[in-house]
């Protein structure tokens, strides 16, 4: 199965964020119970540390035949056929969901240097502090800004047992539980439901899609591309996201 590493760990996903790159040796790497795993590009698709191979199948989510849904995706679409022939190999995520709400929490209007530094200043070998840490830590020495309140808000939800139950939920009621919790709105609830819990039905919509579907797409509405995406992709709508997010950061800029 074809996984382009680099593309894929470096495309608006929570390991852009929790994990590190190092160039001289292009290898992604980050402390794992203790031991430094790392993944890099072998052929046409990836290695990992041994003894860590689980991890990296499920996190790139290896049981998905990425050939059928590019097929399915594009057909009869010159726009997305045009983003997965730029795109060979990226592939969807699949993350711890504390670790994920943390990530697009620390997103909310922001830019991907400084998400990445917010979640790094929230991170201690290697992991995301617990829900447990993070209220027992001084914020006020971050630079998360207002997103404290939205950070503590979420580990209070977590303690309280907010994000349990919600895999098993339909998407549009997953969605709206998600969206009871101060600071969770559609974006980060989208982006948590695909990149934590794995609805590859959800299509978060940030500046780059909105971009995209407005030129590609002529759809303006915000409210309207998220019931756009999902009648004209299905279950593949998270997928296409990612295609149509990577083709914007590089067309649309």
């Amino acid at each position: 199965m074809k996984c382009n590493v680099f593309l894929t760990m470096q495309s608006g996903q929570p390991p852009e964020f929790t994990w590190n790159y190092d160039s001289n040796c292009q290898k992604f790497w980050r402390m794992v119970e203790g031991q430094k795993v790392e993944v890099w590009q072998e052929g046409d698709s990836y290695a990992v540390t041994p003894g860590f191979e689980k991890l990296a199948q499920e996190m790139f989510r290896m049981h998905e035949d990425m050939d059928e849904i590019e097929r399915e995706i594009h057909t009869n679409d010159e726009v997305m056929r045009s983003a997965v022939e730029l795109n060979q190999g990226l592939r969807i995520t699949k993350n711890d969901v504390w670790e994920t709400v943390v990530c697009f929490v620390c997103s909310i209007n922001s830019n991907l240097p400084a998400i990445r530094r917010n979640v790094q200043s929230l991170m201690n070998n290697g992991h995301v502090l617990s829900p447990l840490q993070i209220l027992e830590t001084d914020l006020e020495t971050t630079k998360l800004g207002f997103r404290k309140r939205y950070i503590r808000a979420a580990a209070n939800a977590a303690l309280d047992g907010k994000f349990e139950g919600i895999g098993a939920m339909k998407y549009e009621d997953a969605k709206k539980e998600l969206m009871k919790i101060d600071g969770i709105g559609p974006k980060v609830a989208d982006c948590v439901l695909l990149f934590g819990y794995g609805f590859t039905e959800a299509f978060p919509t940030d500046v780059w899609i909105l971009r995209a579907m407005k030129k590609f797409y002529n759809v303006n509405n915000e409210k309207e591309i998220g019931e756009f995406a999902r009648k004209r992709w299905g279950k593949r709508a998270g997928h296409a996201q990612q295609y149509l997010y990577c083709l914007a950061r590089t067309q649309l800029k």
